[in-house]
């Protein structure tokens, strides 16, 4: 039997017969692992508080031909305090399905360590739940493969002033050059060619994008959104990037929109 130590966040839980529990755990070694815990809803499993969702721990894995199952188990963090708001519960609960879909058997330590300071944030409670969120879905998408190119106008090459995200392309275009092709209508602009899904990027939030997709992980949340007018374009763009690029929603975001209405 092969046995591996590894440390991961538990973004998945399924109860198996009377009292097992199959967990996904994205780790920092091997990316994302299944495993049984043997009797770990039982009051007396030593396995209880680390085998739950959006819990951080370490695990002993024992391999048995196809499977792993849980030798041992050791609570890191268990991010309790994600649970003390409705809205907080429901970011975490789509952070973990967006890790669930996106992951694969391979290490991506910094998305496992965006997705842990993201629950962390949720926790503390120092920064609103859509700022979290907006960043996390930035940040994911760039770590996995889709960085937005968010630095400069595509066609002249400007760097200040407001914008538009051209979501599918993955880059930015400034008003001057803007005015150039047919007029924004609803969601969509046409160049010509073809019709673009665009989100504005007034100022603010275009730095706020360049911030969240270059800042050092642990300073993800250090920014702000002055302009009230502002934060619902930020929410809007990085979730319309996110899933746009992933060509899906997600059953959780559709409940996270439902407790935040």
């Amino acid at each position: 039997m092969n046995t591996v130590e590894v440390k991961g966040l538990v973004i998945r839980t399924v109860d198996v017969k009377e009292s097992d529990r199959m967990i996904t755990i994205f780790t920092e070694e091997m990316g994302v692992v299944s495993a049984m815990a043997h009797g770990a809803r039982t009051l007396k499993s030593r396995q209880m508080s680390s085998t739950m969702q959006y819990c951080y721990g370490s695990f002993v894995l024992v391999e048995r031909g196809e499977h792993y199952w849980i030798k041992e188990a050791s609570l890191i963090e268990s991010f309790f305090d994600i649970r003390k708001s409705i809205d907080g519960l429901a970011l975490a609960s789509y952070i973990c399905e967006v890790l669930s879909f996106v992951t694969v058997a391979e290490a991506e330590r910094d998305l496992l360590r965006l997705s842990l300071n993201s629950l962390y944030a949720i926790g503390v409670g120092k920064h609103t739940i859509g700022k979290i969120k907006a960043a996390f879905e930035i940040r994911a998408a760039s770590i996995i493969g889709f960085m937005p190119d968010v630095l400069a106008c595509r066609s002249c090459g400007e760097k200040n002033g407001d914008f538009i995200l051209d979501v599918m392309g993955g880059d930015i275009l400034c008003m001057s050059c803007r005015d150039g092709m047919a007029s924004v209508k609803e969601a969509y602009i046409d160049d010509g060619h073809e019709a673009h899904l665009v989100c504005l990027l007034p100022s603010a939030v275009k730095t706020a994008f360049v911030y969240c997709i270059y800042c050092p992980l642990e300073k993800m949340f250090s920014f702000e959104l002055s302009n009230p007018e502002d934060i619902p374009l930020f929410e809007k763009a990085a979730e319309t990037y996110l899933c746009n690029h992933l060509e899906r929603s997600f059953k959780t975001l559709d409940f996270y929109h439902g407790v935040k209405r």
